[in-house]
């Protein structure tokens, strides 16, 4: 179904790619800077949000949701525990893990990013009905898949 405001034509695999890395791009300066309005980098805004989604978090858990590894978790936590936008602790029980939790501050951070995607999922994909929405998850869910060996379906939905 051809609902918005473009010419409905058949694309090759190249074109499909261009539109896709500039949609990206789109999005990646975005995410950019809602981080910089916060004073956050990007990858400490994810964490946050992971955080926003799971609550507290062993630090070991934090590198397998993020993808990366407990060292760089180690990094992020360090700089936002310093910032004051998470709270480390250990349990009496096992001295091993490190308990890493939101803050008030970064809670709020949390929910205006939450209130903030959801007007963007509402205005970029207003005038898609469900079934282009449906087919551009799958095939996004696809090719994530695809290039990375993950699949975000992974973090339970907000």
């Amino acid at each position: 179904m051809n609902s918005g405001n473009y010419k409905q034509v058949a694309l090759s695999s190249r074109e499909i790619l261009d539109r896709a890395l500039m949609l990206s791009e789109q999005m990646a300066g975005h995410i950019e800077r809602a981080a910089a309005n916060y004073g956050l980098t990007v990858p400490r805004l994810e964490l946050l949000f992971v955080l926003g989604l799971q609550g507290e978090c062993k630090q070991v858990e934090l590198a397998t949701y993020l993808d990366c590894s407990p060292r760089q978790v180690t990094a992020l936590v360090d700089g936002l525990v310093a910032s004051g936008h998470v709270e480390r602790t250990m349990p009496p029980d096992d001295r091993r893990v490190r308990l890493v939790s939101l803050t008030e501050k970064s809670r709020r951070i949390v929910d205006e990013v939450v209130t903030a995607r959801v007007g963007l999922a509402d205005w970029l994909f207003e005038g898609c009905d469900d079934d282009e929405l449906q087919a551009f998850g799958a095939v996004a869910e696809k090719l994530i898949s695809r290039m990375s060996g993950r699949a975000l379906s992974r973090l339970p939905e907000q």
